[in-house]
């Protein structure tokens, strides 16, 4: 990938920073600060694992989601196709 990471590191307890406005009434906007609490993957064709979400503990944001606890929001998984 010349210049760029390929692949994108995550494990439980590795501190993260939110990149897009996902839940701005909830406060999980860009900018926020949070910790991995687990990573879902799915395989693709070749039998690779594929990010599909994460789950972020984020300790100042605003209404709990539904069917998890208080403080964990999902980050779902977003692609970007670049050029040079």
């Amino acid at each position: 990938t010349k210049q760029r990471l390929g692949r994108l590191p995550l494990c439980k307890g590795m501190p993260v920073l939110v990149s897009q406005n996902f839940d701005v009434a909830g406060g999980v906007v860009n900018g926020t600060r949070g910790t991995v609490v687990s990573v879902r993957y799915k395989l693709n064709r070749l039998r690779q694992r594929v990010c599909t979400s994460v789950v972020v503990a984020i300790h100042d944001k605003g209404v709990p989601m539904p069917h998890l606890p208080e403080s964990h929001m999902p980050i779902l998984a977003d692609t970007v196709d670049m050029t040079f």
